[in-house]
C-alpha cells in the first residue's frame, strides 16, 4: 500500500472514527502517530508464516539475495501492553 491509497481509503471515514491495527494474537491495538517512522526494506524476502513479508537488509542471513530490491517504506513499530515497547529492528532512514 502507497500513503496516497491509504489517503484515499482514510478519506471515505469520519475524522473520528479510530484506526487500529490486529492484536499480537487477539484483539486490536490502537496506532500512534510518534511510532511511525521510515524505513528501508528489502521486498519479499519473508519465508516463514510467522515473518512479515518484507525484511530489514541489514538482518538478512547472507546478505541481499540476487535481484532483491530495496524499497523506503513507512513503518509502525507495535508495542506490547504492559511489557517494554518492541524496539524496531528496522533501520531509520
Amino acid at each position: 500500500m502507497t500513503v496516497g491509497e491509504l489517503i484515499r481509503v482514510l478519506e471515505g471515514n469520519p475524522d473520528g472514527l479510530r484506526v487500529v491495527v490486529d492484536g499480537y494474537e487477539e484483539g486490536c491495538d490502537g496506532l500512534s502517530p510518534e511510532r511511525i517512522s521510515p524505513v528501508e526494506i528489502c521486498l519479499n524476502t519473508g519465508k516463514h508464516h510467522w515473518e512479515g513479508r518484507h525484511g530489514d537488509p541489514r538482518h538478512l542471513t547472507g546478505g541481499l539475495p540476487d535481484g532483491a530490491e530495496t524499497a523506503e517504506a513507512l513503518a509502525y513499530a507495535r508495542t506490547i501492553i504492559g511489557a517494554s515497547p518492541i524496539v524496531s529492528t528496522f533501520c531509520r532512514l
